[in-house]
Formats: structure tokens, C-alpha cells, sequence
């Protein structure tokens, strides 16, 4: 409700082309260059980043090999196989990343072979929960980071 002395509402700032590539990428000066996220064992990610990179972008890569590999003629179970193969590194990279932002080290992937619920309780761990406030033995919070890096820019 607007009073008389009140200034008017500002109208709502429209993102550039680059802001909404960067949001839609999950990039920005507070975030860690893709080919870390996917290539390295090392640092922190918030969950938000697990969602988008290490389960929907993973999930998008191996139906979209998938269906190039269908297209090409080769068998389901071969193109399958090669599709894990391929995106085998990047999830252990995202996954370890999101442990780390427990406090617990990589090797906590393992329970993924507990047959059964060993694959369930790792993805309701990694992207449920929250993950230890402030810096831990991986490195420095990363919703820290996003908040720093939003406070200096002014948003």
C-alpha cells in the first residue's frame, strides 16, 4: 500500500543476455570454473550446484550420448556402457565436492556399492541436507562465498 510520501515502487531490473547466461550456467565470480567442477576432487559446492551440475546436466549428458549412440547404430548395452564410462569422472569430481562439504572425504562414494540403498542414502545426503557452515578441513563455505561475492556487487 503506498502512502503519499512514499516513494514510487521501482519497476523490476531486467537481467542482461551475459546475467542470464551466468545464472543459467551456475558461473559468476563466486563460483568455480566448470572444468573444475567436473575434472577436480578439490573444494566445496552448495547443493544448488550438486542439483544442476551433478545430477541435471550429468543426466542430460548421458541421455543425449545415449540417443547419439542409438542414431549411430550401436547396441543399447554398448552405448550405455561408453556413456557411464565417459561420465564416470565428472560425477565422482561433483559428488566428492559435495562431501567435502560435510567435513567427509571422498571415499564416503563407496557406500554407493551397498546393494539396495547405498545409491539412495548418498543422493538424500548429498542433496538434502545441508552442509557444514563455515570453513571445514575442504575449504571455505561456498554459500559464503556467494554471499560476499553478491554483497560486493551491489545485488
Amino acid at each position: 500500500m503506498e502512502t503519499p510520501d512514499s516513494p514510487p515502487p521501482m519497476p523490476p531490473q531486467r537481467l542482461s543476455l551475459a546475467e542470464l547466461g551466468s545464472v543459467a550456467l551456475g558461473t559468476g565470480p563466486d563460483r568455480m570454473p566448470l572444468s573444475q567442477l567436473y575434472f577436480r576432487t578439490t573444494g566445496r559446492i552448495p547443493r544448488r550446484t550438486f542439483w544442476l551440475h551433478g545430477v541435471l546436466s550429468l543426466l542430460v549428458f548421458t541421455l543425449l550420448g545415449n540417443a547419439l549412440l542409438d542414431i549411430a547404430g550401436l547396441a543399447n548395452d554398448a552405448s550405455g556402457k561408453m556413456v557411464n564410462l565417459v561420465l564416470a569422472w565428472p560425477y565422482i569430481a561433483v559428488t566428492a565436492k559435495r562431501l567435502h562439504d560435510f567435513n567427509r572425504s571422498a571415499w564416503w562414494m563407496l557406500v554407493n556399492f551397498v546393494p539396495g540403498i547405498g545409491s539412495i542414502v548418498v543422493l538424500v545426503a548429498t542433496g538434502f541436507l545441508p552442509g557444514t557452515r563455515g570453513a571445514n578441513d575442504y575449504g571455505a563455505d561456498p554459500l559464503e562465498a556467494r554471499a560476499r561475492a553478491t554483497l560486493s556487487s551491489g545485488h
